[in-house]
């Protein structure tokens, strides 16, 4: 990955300002998880922590964007293997990045990605009957190969527009990393678990009354994972 360089203090102040008068979601015209830019640092494969800069992850297609010299830049996912972004943590799986959720020790994460819901986008209706999907296909379709190709965006333009595109429908999806393995976290796929006492793994969703959707079962559900496999 190329040096990245720090974003002009100005243009952050810009988009954390304008964040304010309104409820952030992800949109067509800013299709990221967080609202700006946020500082970071960036761990490539290795261990090497390589760069420091301002991220954002786009939720189209899972990638690492970075501002350098006022332009929105898309990261080389080959290289990097995780990225910290403010508070959070995000690791690279199969060049999309996820977010660890919880992490327990012998390499077991629980993670979340969220993405656009395309099934749910090409429903939407912009208006006199007009569907959103092509239109809005194409837009956040730019947007996720910004730079990957030697495109660019202007970080000034991306921000007047922000605001005014549709608002992206979204879905949040859980798994559990067990070491190098990633299985989805479901009452299947956990049940399904090499080694698994199915009977045991039974009685202790019903006594924790897990609910799949839920965080905290999840980490309730993790924490079975490491002590009994």
């Amino acid at each position: 990955m190329n040096k990245l360089f720090i974003v002009a203090a100005a243009a952050l102040i810009s988009v954390a300002a304008a964040a304010q008068n309104y409820d952030y979601r992800p949109r067509e015209t800013w299709p990221y998880i967080n609202e700006d830019f946020v500082s970071g640092v960036v761990t490539n494969h290795g261990g090497e922590q390589s760069a420091e800069g301002y991220f954002n992850v786009s939720v189209v297609d899972g990638k690492l964007h970075f501002v350098k010299d006022g332009k929105i830049m898309a990261a080389d996912m080959l290289r990097l293997q995780a990225v910290r972004i403010g508070d959070g943590v995000f690791v690279n799986r199969m060049g999309h990045l996820k977010q660890v959720v919880h992490e327990l020790t012998g390499g077991k994460f629980l993670l979340k990605e969220v993405s656009v819901d395309m099934d749910q986008l090409s429903r939407q209706d912009i208006g006199l009957g007009v569907k959103s999907a092509i239109a809005s296909t194409q837009k956040v379709n730019n947007l996720g190969i910004a730079g990957a190709s030697g495109v660019s965006m202007d970080l000034d333009a991306a921000i007047a527009d922000a605001k005014n595109g549709v608002e992206l429908p979204l879905k949040t999806k859980y798994t559990f990393l067990l070491g190098a393995q990633e299985v989805e976290a479901s009452k299947s796929a956990f049940l399904s678990l090499p080694g698994i006492d199915k009977a045991a793994a039974k009685a202790f969703l019903k006594k924790e009354k897990i609910k799949w959707h839920k965080t905290d079962s999840l980490v309730k559900v993790l924490e079975y994972i490491a002590e009994n496999l």
